[in-house]
C-alpha cells in the first residue's frame, strides 16, 4: 500500500530527472555544437558543416527538458503531454541514430551508446506515462 502511493512521486521524479538532464543536453549542443559529431566520429569538415543542425538539436531538447521539467512539477496532465513528446523524439533518434551506425557514416561504439541512453529515456517516460 504504502509503495503504491509512493509510486506517482518517484514516477515523476524520474521523469524530471530524465527532463532536467535532456536540458543540460540541449544547452552543451547549443553552446558546444561539435562535441555530439566528434564524439560520434565524423571529421573535422563534416563537424563543422552540421554544427548549426546540432544547435538546432540542442534548441529542441532545451525546450523539450524544461517544459517537461516545469509541467511535472505544476500540471500533471500537461507534464504527460511533454513526456509524450519525450518519448517520440527519444525513440526517433533512437532509431535514426542506429541507422546511421548500421551504415558506417557514425562510430558504431559512440553510436550504441547513445543509442542505449535515447531507448532507455524513451523506456522510462513511456513507463512513466503507464502509470
Amino acid at each position: 500500500m504504502l509503495l503504491t502511493f509512493l509510486r506517482p512521486a518517484a514516477s515523476r521524479a524520474s521523469s524530471t530527472s530524465i527532463a532536467l538532464g535532456r536540458a543540460g543536453a540541449g544547452a552543451s549542443m547549443l553552446v558546444c555544437p561539435r562535441t555530439l559529431p566528434t564524439m560520434l566520429g565524423l571529421d573535422s569538415a563534416s563537424t563543422a558543416r552540421i554544427s548549426w543542425v546540432v544547435q538546432l538539436l540542442g534548441a529542441r531538447d532545451l525546450a523539450l527538458g524544461l517544459g517537461a521539467a516545469q509541467a511535472l512539477r505544476y500540471d500533471a496532465r500537461a507534464g504527460r503531454t511533454w513526456l509524450a513528446a519525450g518519448v517520440l523524439c527519444d525513440a526517433a533518434d533512437a532509431l535514426v541514430l542506429a541507422a546511421a551506425a548500421g551504415r558506417g557514416r557514425v562510430s558504431r561504439p559512440a553510436a550504441a551508446v547513445v543509442v542505449v541512453a535515447a531507448a532507455a529515456a524513451a523506456a522510462a517516460q513511456a513507463r512513466d506515462l503507464r502509470s
